[in-house]
């Protein structure tokens, strides 16, 4: 009786086991599930939609033969070389209208807006929604980028020389210890902004010939500064550069029929 009861008591913790063993593989297999469902699942059924909705909503797609149309009637504009119209399928549209080189900003704009005009003739009010970015230029865009960007860092340099020129002349009219001390500061200050555009524009030698100059002006004395108030330096007036006339940017107006060009285009 006694090794029964020993029999039946080892079965049912078995038993027990077995069942607690299930237990513990269902809890598993389900937080297994969810972790992965989590991790690996759902973000790729996710991939492609948007959290907003999709942007394409409302809008209808572009005709694919509107775009080549508009690339061939571009060909024919006077004064334009080559015409491209990019979709991705999204809501943003890109004209890009490559024109003869050395053609006035007038002309380039006008051919432009001939070749948009014919594209939102093409596409009618389904073109209303899109945002329609428009460039134009010659040549190659990423040689003028860079080109431009050279000149205008060039031209950052020469106006901060000829600011520094402007502050020793200054003085030179006006030569209180304030005046010259600023001028010299500006070229003899290794970490100043005004030191490395001199030596850039006119070299050590330059720059020293600038120093000369500020050393053989005379401080006035206080009888003299006390005859009447010293005028200030204007200070920095940076002039606008017209070196960027290439490219040109813009977005198509759908109410005005012509594109609306970004202000340094103006």
């Amino acid at each position: 009786m006694r090794n029964n009861g020993i029999k039946f008591k080892m079965k049912k913790r078995l038993k027990f086991r077995h069942i607690y063993m299930m237990i513990l593989l269902a809890i598993t297999a389900y937080f297994s599930w969810h972790v992965l469902d989590l991790l690996v699942f759902a973000p790729n059924n996710a991939i492609g939609s948007m959290i907003l909705g999709s942007r394409m909503d409302e809008i209808e797609p572009l005709e694919e033969e509107w775009l080549r149309a508009t690339e061939a009637f571009g060909a024919t504009v006077e004064h334009v070389d080559d015409v491209e119209v990019f979709w991705n399928t999204g809501p943003v549209v890109y004209l890009s209208v490559r024109v003869e080189p050395g053609l006035s900003r007038r002309n380039a704009r006008a051919a432009t807006n001939t070749v948009g005009a014919y594209f939102a003739e093409l596409a009618g009010e389904i073109l209303r929604p899109y945002n329609v970015q428009v460039v134009v230029f010659y040549g190659d865009i990423g040689e003028q980028i860079a080109e431009n960007q050279a000149a205008l860092i060039q031209h950052v340099h020469e106006y901060n020389h000829a600011f520094v020129e402007s502050l020793i002349s200054h003085a030179e009219s006006y030569p209180s210890l304030f005046n010259i001390n600023r001028a010299r500061d500006n070229i003899s200050d290794a970490a100043s902004v005004m030191y490395e555009s001199v030596i850039i524009v006119v070299g050590n030698e330059g720059r020293l010939a600038m120093l000369e100059r500020i050393n053989a002006i005379t401080p006035a004395s206080e009888e003299v500064l006390a005859e009447g108030p010293i005028p200030q330096h204007p200070g920095r007036q940076i002039t606008p550069s017209n070196i960027a006339r290439f490219p040109m940017w813009g977005t198509w107006n759908h109410n005005r029929g012509q594109v609306r060009w970004s202000p340094s285009a103006r």
